[in-house]
């Protein structure tokens, strides 16, 4: 026999490279009889497998481990231990893939192959082995080896493209237990870890299973107790009977850093800009009227397009300032009673001259007798001048601009239609949306920063309304703001909250989750919610103590603002016990979800609604 036979296995091909074309096996042959082992050792490499013998069960357990062959042709009578032990003990020791194991054996009988396949042995063969049989079992399992390393590897592949992506990805059962997690989750949670698999959401994330699938963006925990603004995706699945949820988790931390940095930035830049430029345009004024000489005949039309293009500046400047404190929600309305009609038409009368200049009239089409609504009128003048500014900027020389005014019996209407080419269907779904513009190249016709809709849109809900555009191609635009009307909003006075909280990402949050439950208002401090307008009925208060001072003074001046209405203290910076030495409720900021939120609103919302019935 060649003595290659009895020589351990070397790095040549075989089914642990699951790369390989058509991989030969690697194959151990155990038997205590020279004669027999180097037969069959032989029999095996002329069927183009490699082959090593062994002489006994302890070195066929010794060789499975350091040298981790494919197949196991295992003699079931050798002294000491036996065929029937072997098999068992590799079963044990191997459990991170499949080894096959043949037993062989020339007793007659089935009785001791069946034992051994019940101690997992595989498959067996009868001495002598028949050449053309051997082969065909080693073709079948070579194959079935090969689609278990085939599949190894994907799976391989899976788990290290699973495990290098750089958001949290983690999988929940219906009850909220973690089942797989990546790399990235257990840094972003549990650094030190590896994995947070078998815990439960609400302790590793901060979070219960309800509150991950409410919302699209929350506060989750670490596990040092830190909170962080985390952004949530997510799957629903079944798989055999059971949902199971996957969540794919994005850290906003930097990013809600560089929007900071931004709206400071353009805040800073803004302020910076309003001094040297106003006194830019008052010189400029001064020029025009003569005051410092007459000018050249020349010199007068520059003039004019140096103070207009100064002006279109200062409504930048303005329009980022506005943009700013929206945004932030530290812009205060001061709503009053007001007649839409009187103010639409001083909104006509300031916009007048921009129209002639562009050759386009504006008509009013206004009934007598408008209901009053509740409206900052100088923001509502503001939206009127966007959206008449944007008609009169898509129309033609010679159009014309129609404002009209009408009513039902809960709501009043503002339109302003134009006779221009109208809005692309795809983008009017986004036209309401910060810096949108139907055309955003540099060489666009018409100028403009894109945030006039945007703030108009946010000024008008802030107001209580609505706005929204009906257009089709080639027929112009007609925007429409709804107003609810005064006489209505009185008789039947509406429950809002009050959310005082000096974190405005918690405001934000709050006014995200609670905005289809009531009305929120947002405020820094008490001093912004007592400037807020006042309403027929006092507010629901959720509050935050911490900033706003002694805590106790803070609580009592939250119980007489709200009257005989519930206080929410949502907060960390106190517990149960103070909440409940002050006679009110308390959530946890740092462990209440959106569902808690809701649930303690709604629940002060029926209170209120029991005590209107009374």
């Amino acid at each position: 026999m060649p003595a290659t036979a009895l020589q351990p296995f070397h790095d040549t091909p075989s089914m642990s490279s699951p790369l390989t074309a058509t991989p030969a096996l690697r194959i151990l042959v155990a038997d205590d009889i020279p004669a027999s082992r180097l037969l069959l050792c032989a029999l095996v490499q002329e069927l183009g497998h490699q082959a090593q013998g062994v002489a006994s069960g302890e070195a066929a357990l010794a060789q499975v481990i350091e040298q981790a062959p494919d197949v196991v042709l295992l003699d079931l009578l050798m002294p000491g231990m036996d065929g029937f032990e072997v098999t068992r003990q590799i079963r044990a020791l191997v459990t991170d893939r499949w080894l096959p194991v043949i037993v062989t054996s020339s007793l007659e009988g089935e009785e001791h192959f069946i034992h051994a396949l019940s101690r997992g042995a595989d498959d067996y063969l009868v001495r002598p082995i028949s050449p053309a049989l051997l082969q065909a079992k080693l073709r079948h399992y070579a194959r079935v080896l090969g689609l278990q390393a085939r599949l190894a590897e994907l799976v391989w592949r899976q788990h290290a493209i699973h495990d290098n992506i750089l958001d949290a990805v983690i999988t929940l059962d219906g009850d909220g237990m973690i089942e797989e997690s990546n790399l990235a989750a257990a840094r972003m949670f549990a650094p030190g870890q590896d994995r947070l698999t078998g815990q439960q959401a609400a302790v590793a994330l901060g979070a219960s299973l309800p509150a991950l699938l409410a919302q699209p963006e929350l506060s989750l925990r670490r596990s040092d107790g830190t909170l962080f603004p985390a952004e949530l995706a997510l799957s629903e699945w079944v798989e055999q009977g059971r949902t199971q949820y996957t969540l794919v988790i994005r850290d906003l931390t930097e990013r809600r850093r560089i929007d900071r940095m931004k709206d400071e930035f353009l805040a800073t830049v803004s302020h910076e800009l309003r001094t040297p430029l106003t006194s830019v345009l008052g010189a400029l004024g001064l020029l025009a009227s003569g005051a410092a000489g007459a000018l050249p005949k020349a010199a007068m039309p520059l003039a004019e397009v140096a103070k207009r293009n100064g002006e279109r500046l200062s409504r930048l400047i303005d329009d980022i300032l506005d943009l700013t404190k929206l945004e932030g929600n530290q812009m205060v309305l001061q709503l009053r009673a007001a007649r839409l009609d009187d103010l639409m038409r001083e909104a006509m009368t300031a916009n007048q001259g921009y129209a002639q200049r562009a050759g386009i009239t504006l008509n009013a089409d206004i009934a007598e007798g408008c209901p009053m609504v509740r409206v900052d009128g100088e923001r509502f003048l503001q939206v009127m001048a966007n959206l008449l500014s944007n008609a009169v900027k898509h129309s033609a020389s010679g159009d014309s601009v129609t404002v009209s005014l009408d009513w039902t019996a809960s709501h009043v209407r503002v339109s302003v239609r134009d006779r221009g080419p109208g809005i692309d269907p795809q983008f009017r779904a986004r036209m309401f949306e910060k810096f949108s513009q139907a055309d955003g190249s540099d060489r666009r016709a018409k100028g403009g920063t894109g945030l006039g809709l945007y703030i108009s849109r946010m000024l008008v809900e802030r107001m209580g309304g609505s706005i929204a555009v009906h257009s089709a191609p080639g027929e112009g635009a007609r925007f429409s703001v709804d107003l609810p009307r005064a006489d209505v909003a009185a008789t039947v006075p509406t429950a809002w909250l009050l959310h005082i909280d000096s974190d405005v990402d918690a405001r934000r949050r709050l006014a995200d989750w609670l905005s289809s439950l009531c009305p929120v208002e947002g405020a820094a401090d008490l001093q912004q919610a007592l400037a807020l307008p006042v309403r027929a009925v006092a507010p629901i208060i959720i509050a935050d103590p911490q900033t706003q001072g002694a805590a106790e003074e803070f609580c009592a001046a939250l119980k007489r603002l709200a009257g005989a209405h519930p206080v929410i203290l949502y907060s960390d910076s106190v517990d149960d016990v103070f909440a409940v030495r002050m006679g009110l409720s308390w959530l946890p900021k740092s462990m209440a979800g959106s569902q808690d939120v809701v649930s303690a609103v709604r629940s002060a919302l029926a209170k209120v609604a029991r005590e209107k019935m009374k």
